[in-house]
């Protein structure tokens, strides 16, 4: 009999328990349900984020490799139409993918091709502001400093090339410090950075060394550059 009472006792428990926490019990099954279906969904959609970019960004790839070295021909413009176009439509899609950036460079790339400095500037300063990636920020603000430069806008250019290099990326950050500051007009100050670019090229591109060998001869004092005498 008090085996029986128990098992009663035990039913009214649980009776009293599902109708104090059953509710919450549904409710907490329904998040995690809803959650877990909605994780899933988030993930499908930035997988087909992804391939939709990733399909855009090869037709832009496709598109810039094809374009014509004749810009008098007229299909220069709608070759840089169609890379400018396809990057928009990947930063709609995914704006914070490497797609993204990329097709910004690309779309850089093109605009300094048709004279467009301005337009090459704002998509560099995207990808300055907006890429995750180290070497491609460093990459967008080197080719950033050349462009301002080209507009004459040396302090802004030397902005971009006076914090600390990426490693890998020291001469060729020094090699266009020293540039600026050529164009600028300050002769010594681009010795001293084309010579660091020298010495802290690591490469085996003798061409490249040569070149910047040649650059620094360019700038150094003509007194530097003359024999000593007999």
């Amino acid at each position: 009999m008090s085996d029986h009472l128990t098992e009663e006792e035990q039913i009214e428990n649980l009776k009293r328990l599902w109708k104090e926490y059953g509710t919450s019990i549904i409710a907490s099954i329904v998040v995690a349900t809803a959650g877990y279906f909605g994780w899933n969904y988030w993930q499908d959609s930035e997988q087909r984020k992804a391939e939709v970019a990733s399909q855009y960004f090869q037709q832009m790839v496709d598109a810039a490799r094809a374009a014509p070295t004749q810009v008098e021909d007229g299909e220069a413009d709608a070759v840089r139409s169609t890379v400018d176009h396809l990057a928009e439509q990947i930063r709609q899609i995914d704006p914070d993918s490497m797609y993204a950036t990329q097709g910004a460079l690309y779309s850089a790339k093109k605009a300094v091709e048709a004279g467009d400095l301005d337009q090459a500037a704002v998509e560099l300063e995207r990808v300055v502001a907006n890429s995750d990636s180290a070497p491609l920020q460093q990459i967008a603000r080197l080719r950033l400093a050349r462009v301002l430069a080209e507009q004459e806008q040396y302090d802004a250019a030397l902005a971009q090339v006076s914090q600390q290099a990426v490693v890998g990326f020291e001469s060729e950050q020094a090699e266009v410090r020293g540039d600026v500051l050529r164009l600028s007009g300050d002769q010594a100050a681009a010795l001293t950075a084309y010579e660091k670019a020298l010495t802290s090229y690591a490469g085996d591109n003798q061409q490249r060394r040569v070149v910047l060998e040649m650059k620094v001869d360019n700038v150094k004092p003509l007194s530097a550059l003359e024999e000593p005498s007999a």
